[in-house]
This record gives structure tokens, sequence and C-alpha cells, in this order.
């Protein structure tokens, strides 16, 4: 056995040793050359050469550090650490396969060195994380790794690194006996905390997962990777005020990571911090004017705050920095469905949507251009092309429930209730239970005349899903539909109960007041609802809308509804009361733009074509009112009196003949 352990070369003793060795070799007493002396003066030699190799590796001349490792362990052919140096040299210089190679050959030698298990460890863990990574390398570096500890100091590189492995591989028992340990035996360690909050939640054990890492964050100090997941995980429970703190105070530390700004800013714009949303990505598009991922969100911030030209502008950098790319024209045509511009919608989406097929594009990815391409064609009356857009869809996406639904709807747009059933039956198999299909079902028999199955078919989906208010809504609809009115009230109030949160209640509750005549209790449930919500903009837009057509509170009534329109602007519905509670003011200045606006929007609306003539009458207009009460007559005269704008017609004729 060689005087030179391993042991020697790892330990701090090496530089005493070889003072010793040296004395002993240039002493005035040296002994004659036995067969020991030369082995003593072959082990200092290469002890030497050694310490030698490590010196050069320092200076930075590798191959010369190289030669000096070979040369010791060719010395001593026992001594295996000149070799586990040597294969750490080849390591950090990035050449893999000789450090594998050489840390192998030094284990030939000693099979528990721990240098080359530590090396051999470190550079499988490096392989395995790579794009190219196997199960074997993971499983090599696993091994070696655990044979690699136990020295006197803790490594916290190779317990760390074998940690990752174990929940790379899912030995999530491994990681989260290690990492409870780590966390015992180092605390204040953030990394650790952040591993074994990995480890708890790939175990589904979330909460002590999150727990876990709150404790580190909050009692150490955190690390821009905790805080940033941190954030995530708070995103994933929508607890957005948290996941923005959090996300914030690792772009702190941070500043110029790129991936966790646009996570704080997509936060900061799903909690309704718009203007700090915007704000972040301005900083963060200064730093990098060419970001297209930071482009897109600071698109969608500008549309969430309705600035619409800015929105666009930006949208039209995307469509310049990828001219392939699918995000710009999305964007585009976002805008333009904001607006009401359908076609304007059709004109960028398809040409999108054709070549991204002809490109062998993954369907998902055009899903959402798809599915707005489709609803342009539903705006503009263009169902059977609809129709045909969703058939299409679902030929590549078969088990898509959103395409489903639009086909049927669609279908039934047209009349083509066979085809509608069938596609709920095969929507059915793949999507048993979902409550969007009973309520397509249920359309088709009303569009049949079988209002007494539609009706028990809601009553049942209201008795069978008893958390979803969708059954509630459309039940009450029917009722109101149909005349029932004290029956919707009855079965909203109640509902009341079972979904205290949610608007859509409140909101239909108070709809079905108004329609019973009963506008004391419509007002109390809007402005309850109102309070709860102070933007609400149907409601706004409702109870604006109801005061100016009851001629109650006008003044009021425009400040409401002008609200609204500050929510969207280009909704016509709202430019329509907006309009008539200008007219009821019989300011029919500012009356004529909102209700024109409406008009041209809401073609076949006959209650908005009909102010629309009544305010052209006013004006003196006559040729354009009776064209726009003649819409009125043609449209889907909903809340039109027929044979009152019969009259008004007969008179503006009148008034066209006596005032030629």
């Amino acid at each position: 056995m060689a005087f030179f352990c391993d042991k020697c070369f790892r330990c701090g003793f090496q530089v005493a040793l070889f003072s010793i060795f040296g004395f002993l070799l240039t002493g005035s007493t040296a002994s004659a050359q036995s067969v020991d002396g030369q082995a003593f003066d072959t082990q200092a030699s290469s002890y030497r050469l050694f310490m030698l190799g490590r010196h050069l590796e320092d200076e930075g001349e590798l191959e010369a550090a190289i030669i000096a490792f070979r040369d010791a362990a060719r010395l001593d052919r026992e001594a295996a650490e000149p070799l586990a140096e040597l294969s750490g040299l080849f390591a950090r210089a990035g050449r893999a396969d000789e450090a594998i190679s050489t840390g192998e050959e030094a284990l030939v030698r000693d099979s528990q060195n721990l240098t080359a298990h530590r090396i051999l460890g470190l550079t499988y863990a490096s392989s395995a994380g790579g794009s190219e990574g196997s199960s074997r390398d993971a499983t090599r570096a696993i091994s070696h790794l655990s044979q690699a500890r136990g020295t006197l100091l803790p490594d916290l590189q190779i317990d760390l690194t074998l940690a990752r492995l174990y929940l790379r591989t899912d030995a999530i028992d491994d990681a989260t006996e290690l990492l409870e340990q780590l966390v015992r035996d180092e605390p204040g360690v953030t990394e650790i905390s952040l591993l074994l909050s990995q480890a708890y939640g790939q175990a589904g054990r979330h909460d002590i997962a999150l727990e876990t890492l709150e404790t580190a964050v909050i009692t150490g100090r955190p690390s821009y990777r905790a805080l940033a997941r941190l954030g995530e995980m708070y995103e994933q429970r929508r607890r957005w005020r948290e996941a923005a703190g959090a996300y914030a105070q690792a772009v702190a530390l941070n500043p110029r990571n790129a991936t966790v700004r646009r996570r704080l800013a997509r936060t900061l714009l799903e909690f309704g911090e718009l203007d700090r949303a915007r704000g972040v990505l301005e900083e963060l598009i200064e730093m990098r004017p060419r970001d297209a991922a930071s482009l897109h969100l600071s698109a969608e911030v500008e549309l969430e705050l309705n600035n619409f030209t800015e929105a666009e502008s930006i949208a039209r950098q995307l469509v310049e920095l990828e001219p392939e790319g699918l995000r710009g024209p999305f964007i585009l045509a976002q805008v333009h469905s904001r607006r009401r511009e359908y076609q304007s919608v059709v004109d960028t989406l398809q040409p999108v949507v054709a070549e991204g097929r002809s490109r062998d594009i993954r369907p998902e990815r055009l899903a959402r251009s798809i599915s707005l391409l489709g609803f342009a064609h539903e705006q503009l009356g263009n169902f059977q092309v609809a129709a045909q857009i969703y058939e299409n869809a679902i030929e590549v996406m078969p088990n898509n429930l959103a395409f489903q639904t639009r086909l049927a709807r669609a279908y039934v747009e047209v009349e083509r209730y066979e085809d509608a059933t069938r596609v709920l039956v095969d929507a059915r198999r793949q999507h048993p239970g979902d409550v969007s299909l009973v309520l397509i079902e249920a359309e088709i028999h009303i569009s049949r005349g079988n209002t007494d199955r539609s009706e028990s078919l809601l009553q049942e989906l209201v008795e069978t899903n008893r958390d979803d208010p969708r059954g509630v809504l459309a039940l009450a609809s029917f009722y109101s539909e149909y005349d029932r009115v004290e029956d919707a009230v009855e079965l909203l109030e109640t509902a009341q109960q079972r979904f205290p949160e949610d608007n859509s209640i409140r909101f239909q509750l108070g709809a079905a007041f108004e329609q019973n005549d009963r506008f004391l209790d419509a007002e109390r449930a809007f402005r309850d609802l109102l309070n709860r919500d102070p933007e609400h903009a149907p409601t706004l837009n409702y109870l604006g809308y109801m005061l100016a057509d009851r001629g109650e509170r006008l003044e009021e009534s425009v400040t409401l509804i002008e609200r609204a329109i500050a929510k969207d602007p280009h909704n016509g519905s709202y430019l329509d009361s907006l309009g008539w509670a200008y007219f009821k003011l019989n300011r029919f200045d500012l009356a004529e733009s909102p209700l024109r606006a409406a008009g041209d929007q809401l073609q076949t609306n006959s209650v908005v074509q009909d102010h629309l003539g009544d305010l052209l009458n006013r004006l003196g207009q006559y040729d354009e009112a009776i064209e726009a009460w003649k819409r009125a007559l043609s449209g889907d005269g909903n809340a039109i009196n027929p044979d009152v704008i019969e009259r008004k017609i007969d008179v503006a004729e009148r008034q066209i003949k006596e005032n030629p």
C-alpha cells in the first residue's frame, strides 16, 4: 500500500507532510537506498507533481497541469487522488468525457475515493440536466453523489445537486428526507427551503409547500429564485396582491430579468393595477425595445385600459418584429373586435389562419385566432361561414368543447337542428354532464317550439348542478321570455342565497323586476349590485337606460351610462342608451353621434333603429328617419310596437309631401 494514502491528498496536512518529506530527503543523515527508501522517494516526487499540477491550473496553464497530474499518477500507481484531481480539472474545463474517463480510472485504484465520486456525480448531473440528458446519466449521478457524501465538512453542492436529481427522477421521499435534514443542519439557506417546497409540491402537499417557502422568505434572506417561485405559487392560487409583492421583490434583486418583470406585469394586470403594470412594462421595453413578449403584454394592458390606438400601434410593431408570428395579428384583431369592426377582424385573421394551416402550425396555437375569426363572422350574420370554421377546427381538435358549443349554436342560428343535436351527442361522450351542452339542447327545443321540454331540462339542470349559476340564469331568462316574470323573480331571489357573490344573479334579478314594472325593486337591486361592484358596466347601463326611458333623473342617467361607456367605449347598446338619455333631455346635438354609431353597429336591433328614427325625425331629417324606422320593423322586433312605428312613418311621409 502506498505510504501517501489518498487521505493525505485530501486533507489539510499535505503541506506539512510535504515539508517533512523534503527535510527527510535532504537531511545529512540520509539512509542507504533501500527498497522502502525508493518507494518513499517515488511517493514524495508524486506529491510534488500533484501540488505542481494544482499550481499550474491556478495559473491557467492547463496542459502543463494535465502533464503534472499524469506524471504524479504514473509515479505512484496506487494513489487515486492525482487522477481524481485531474478529473476535476477536466470537468472545470468543460471536457466532460475526459473528466468521466479519468474519474473512473481513479475509482479503479480506490473505489471509495470521495473526490472522484464527487466529480463524476456532478459531471453526470450536468449531463442529465442538459437537453440531451438521459435517465441513465441521472442514475449514475445519484450513485456517485451518494457515495461522495461523508466528508468532515458538509458539501452543500453535493447535497443540493443530489436533491435536485431526486426531484427530477421522482424520488420524492428520498428528496424530502435529505432536504428536511439539510433544513435542520443548515438553517437560513433559502435554496434548501426552495427545493423542499418543490418536493412537497410534487408530493401533492401544496399547502405545506407554500408554507415552507413563505417561512424561508420571511425569516431568511430570500434569493431571487425563491421570490419568483413564491410569486408563481401565489399566482396559481389567484392571490394577485401577494403574487405582485413577491415578484416586485424578485425584480428588486434581479432588475434586468425580463421574465420576472413580465410575470409582475401580468399579475398587476390580473389584479387590476393597470397603471402599475404599464409602468413595469415601459421600463422593461426601454431596456429591451424589441422584446416581443413584453410588447405583447403591453398591448394587452393598453387593451384593458381601452387605449385602442396605442394597442394597435404596438400590434403593428409585433407584426413587424414577427412577420410570421401569431401574436401581432391577434392583438390587432382584438383591437378591431373591441371597436366592433368585425369585417376588419375577418380581414386580419383569415389569412393568418389559412397560412398557419399551410405551415402545419399546431392547431392549439391557432385556437384563439380561429375562435375570434368565427365570432366575427357570427357578429356579421355569417353563421354558415362560422359553422364551417368551427367544423374545420373540430377536425383537428376533436375534443375541444368550446368549438363544439360554438358549432352547435351556429347550427341553431341557421335552423340546422339535426346537425346541432349530432354535435351535442358527440360532445356529451367526451364531456358528460357539461352545463353548456344542456343549455344548447334547451335552445334547440325552444327553436322547435317544444317549450315544455326546454323548461323541464332547465329545471333539472338547476336541481342537479347546485354549484353552477348558469342553469338558474337560463331558467330565469326562459321565464321572463314567456311572461312568467314572477317565477323568474322567485327563482332569482332564492338563487341569491345560494350564490351570494355572483353578480349575474343580482343583475338578472334587477332586469326581471324592471320587466315586471317593479321599478323601485329593480333600482334597489341594481344599486345593491353597484355597491358591491361600482364599475359593473352592464348594471350602470341598465339602470341609466331605465331612468332615461322613464324620464327620471336624466342627468344622473347620463352619468351612469357614461361610466359604462368608459369600460366599453364601442358598445352599441351603451351608445344607444347615452343617445336616448340625451334625446330625453332634448339635447339632440349630443344625442346624434351616439345614436348614429349605435344604429350603424346594431342594424337589426329594432329598439335602436326606432330611437335613431325618433331623433332624425326631430332633426327634420325625415327620409333618414323613415329608413331607420323601416329597419326597426324588419329587425328583431323586440320591445317595439309596429303599429306605432307605422304611424310615425305615415306622419313623416306627410311632412315630406308638405315640405318638399
